[in-house]
């Protein structure tokens, strides 16, 4: 759908995001962090990786504010517009996939300058000619797409990704996964992406963190010095092959499997 490979953008000293000693604990009296100190540069992809319940998508709704930690503090530089993607399209299904894209604009935004921000989104993700479609008559990358054009509609710097695409087949997830990196590089994002899948991690990222089961911790970091583009013949050679194992290695010895 998009058309140009992404070239590696440039990753600038500021920090997007300061995470300071957080601890957090749910309301149930669950632990769900400790100890959490984590910077992500502006420009970086940086992935999140780690078991089920380590507390990855808590981490990810302290940096968007929609939780406050328990202890510590969550920075982000200069108050940088953010959007969430969260891991289901959440999209409203009377309305028509232009309107659901819209709906972050509805306050603020004259009618010809949000309509001329839609246009862009759904270009930019390759919806163009779905804008007048409603949410049932897409496929699930589809809809994928449409949820991720509501949130570039906002013209974000900062991107938080809670496994998006995980309930999609390998082919689609595969072909969104250089979908995103061309967006990554085209709108110099950063972006903060929560997954369970390791090749996903390689792929996409500067940068990845492993966390340890419950309550998380920040177990280990491997960066993947590899550049971009990363053409799709990348995932199946040596190269991908020996980061994976990597990767694998440090979650095992994180207790993260």
């Amino acid at each position: 759908m998009f058309a140009r490979l992404p070239v590696t953008p440039a990753i600038e000293d500021t920090p997007a995001v300061q995470v300071r000693g957080v601890d957090h604990v749910h309301p149930n009296g669950t632990h769900a962090l400790a100890g959490i100190d984590l910077s992500v540069a502006r420009g970086e992809f940086v992935s999140l990786i780690g078991p089920s319940g380590c507390g990855k998508s808590t981490l990810l709704r302290l940096v968007a504010e929609l939780d406050a930690p328990t202890r510590g503090e969550v920075r982000r530089h200069g108050d940088a517009r953010l959007a969430f993607v969260f891991q289901q399209p959440t999209l409203m299904p009377w309305a028509r996939v232009a309107a659901n894209v819209a709906l972050p604009l509805s306050l603020g935004a004259s009618r010809a300058d949000a309509a001329r921000k839609v246009d862009d989104a759904l270009a930019q993700v390759g919806l163009t000619q779905f804008a007048q479609a409603y949410p049932r008559e897409l496929s699930g990358g589809m809809q994928m797409r449409a949820s991720l054009a509501r949130a570039l509609v906002t013209e974000p710097e900062l991107l938080l990704m809670d496994e998006p695409f995980g309930a999609l087949d390998e082919i689609t997830r595969d072909r969104l996964d250089r979908d995103l990196l061309a967006l990554w590089s085209a709108r110099k994002l950063t972006v903060l992406f929560v997954t369970h899948s390791l090749h996903e991690a390689v792929y996409l990222s500067n940068r990845v963190v492993v966390m340890s089961p419950r309550p998380g911790r920040l177990a280990a970091e491997l960066r993947i010095d590899e550049p971009y583009p990363r053409a799709p013949d990348f995932r199946v050679s040596e190269r991908f092959a020996r980061w994976c194992q990597m990767l694998s290695d440090r979650m095992v010895e994180a207790g993260a499997t």
